[in-house]
């Protein structure tokens, strides 16, 4: 359910206007109208998280002023008709002369002021303008002094951070980002502010700090930390995270969309199928035909590359001397008992839309549902071994979101980014210990949809002829299974002997299938209330485990 409060719009007569008695020094600012405002702006923006919640009133709990540029940064503490509160970074920057009549192209406005003199103008997100995005820049680093509010505004910088930071580096706002705001300082820099915060460090900077403290080399290194203390003494609250930039030829998902278009095209040109799979699991595959390697390209290395630098982050992140946060721990059998009742709950939930949502899929969907919901006590048995047998394994902190968008393609190597965790669990969890094998799951998950994601339109510069639809699913899980498993081969090889995998072959199987299932369980939910056409993707996924 959308907000209740209209999106401010500058050419009606009935939108509240912010009053100051002067710009120069904000005096005055009233912040009870800016609330008014505020709402309606946060529940219109892609980093919103919340857009089927009502909000009820938006409270600016502290702020932070930056007369010189004409800016404000604000806590906004947001309520809710029903359910917890929730917090936000919002930056407004006031807009003057010209640059108020005509903002930035592309610059979010959140409504209009007026001062004591009659001056008017708009006030848009503070990043839209240069002159904010670089005294945000000064303020991470320490270069100015941070005006304290209500509460405490603290910019750390980490040992990676060398000499005098580059303030004259041209800026912009990165258009890539969804839950937060990240701004590109040349090529040097991106400077990422967390839009929803939480009491505690964000995992994205406390896990990029740690690889970088560690030498781990295939993640940008974090540079600088800005965190807000409020004054009730709480935990301090992650507001932005500074890095080195890293040139890349985007991330690993169109670097493998990319690469997919080149492999259909070869592959629907042969008069002979894909050899048929024995089986659609991954640890099954067989030995990939050998006049059929080159339909991948190059891509089975990078399949393995990726696997190697997934394992080398994994075992720097299980240092045993690392304290407290990081050092691992062993998998229990209340661990066990924990994960099997998060995993049964996925489940449950999922097969009970999927039953009521069945005979609205798709006419060609329809079939791999009914197998499907007919195969629910077998995805309960599968999981059910997490109950049954101890594990030999460490939880460890691992990345927590992995999948092809969150890694960069240099165009010789791979670079991890975005620690923060899946943005929907609270940061208490984003911030806990888990299988590593979670992660593994992630990209083995990522693969399948890039394979599919031909049959919707997805793979640059080739298209699906209606009457060679069931070719190219036939060559799509052929390169799924073979992709995945050069990627599993290379990561279990990479981390035989570490402690966070389970040493027996059939325990990292055990742990591996119960994760995928998890994951696609996850994904069918998700289709069946915003993409019903591509539900077949995580169907033909747990079916293909199943077998």
């Amino acid at each position: 359910m959308a907000s209740h409060f209209k999106t401010p719009a500058r050419s009606s007569s009935d939108v509240p206007v912010i009053h100051i008695p002067s710009l120069e020094t904000l005096q005055g600012l009233q912040v009870q109208e800016l609330e008014q405002l505020l709402p309606a702006y946060i529940a219109s923006r892609r980093w919103y998280r919340s857009k089927t919640r009502t909000i009820r009133s938006a409270i600016v709990e502290d702020l932070l002023a930056v007369p010189e540029i004409r800016s404000v940064v604000t806590v906004v503490r947001i309520e809710y008709e029903h359910g917890g509160d929730d917090t936000y970074i919002i930056a407004v920057h006031f807009a003057v002369g010209a640059e108020g009549n005509t903002p930035v192209a592309g610059a979010e406005i959140v409504g209009t002021y007026r001062t004591g003199d009659g001056q008017e103008g708009v006030l848009v997100d503070a990043l839209s303008d240069e002159r904010c995005r670089r005294w945000l820049l000064e303020a991470i680093t320490g270069k100015v002094p941070l005006k304290q509010g209500k509460g405490e505004w603290v910019a750390t910088r980490t040992s990676a951070f060398e000499g005098e930071a580059n303030f004259d580096l041209p800026s912009s706002v990165s258009r890539a980002e969804q839950s937060n705001t990240s701004v590109i300082f040349g090529d040097r820099y991106i400077l990422k502010l967390f839009r929803k915060i939480e009491p505690g460090v964000n995992p994205d900077i406390e896990i990029g700090a740690f690889l970088t403290e560690h030498g781990f080399q295939n993640t940008p290194a974090v540079l600088a930390s800005l965190q807000y203390q409020p004054p009730a003494g709480t935990e301090p609250y992650s507001v932005c995270i500074l890095q080195d930039f890293v040139r890349n030829q985007g991330d690993a998902w169109k670097y493998t969309l990319e690469s997919l278009g080149d492999f259909f095209n070869q592959a629907v040109k042969r008069k002979a199928g894909p050899p048929a799979l024995s089986s659609e699991h991954p640890l099954e595959a067989g030995i990939i035909p050998q006049e059929l390697q080159p339909l991948f390209g190059t891509y089975l290395d990078s399949a393995r590359l990726l696997g190697r630098r997934t394992a080398e982050m994994h075992t720097a992140l299980a240092d045993p001397d690392s304290g407290p946060w990081f050092a691992p721990e062993p998998f229990t059998e209340a661990d066990g008992e924990a994960l099997y009742r998060e995993m049964l709950e996925q489940s449950n939930t999922t097969f009970q839309m999927l039953r009521a949502k069945a005979n609205t899929l798709p006419e060609y969907a329809r079939p791999d549902a009914k197998t499907l919901i007919e195969q629910e006590p077998a995805v309960s048995g599968r999981v059910s071994f997490l109950r049954n047998r101890k594990i030999e394994a460490d939880r460890i902190r691992f990345h927590g979101d992995y999948h092809l968008g969150q890694v960069l393609y240099t165009g010789s190597d791979f670079m991890i980014i975005d620690f923060e965790g899946e943005p929907a669990r609270p940061l208490s969890e984003r911030r806990s210990k888990g299988l590593a094998v979670r992660d593994v799951a992630g990209m083995v998950r990522s693969f399948q949809y890039a394979a599919y994601a031909a049959l919707f339109g997805q793979v640059p510069g080739f298209t699906v002829q209606p009457d060679r639809v069931a070719a190219v699913e036939a060559w799509a899980a052929f390169w799924f299974v073979s992709v995945s498993a050069a990627y599993l081969e290379a990561y279990f090889g990479s981390a035989q002997g570490k402690r966070f995998v389970p040493a027996e072959a059939s325990e990292r199987r055990i742990l591996l299938d119960a994760f995928l299932l998890q994951k696609a369980l996850y994904e069918v939910a998700y289709e069946l209330n915003n993409r019903p056409d591509w539900v077949r993707i995580p169907l033909r996924g747990i079916l293909g485990l199943l077998q």
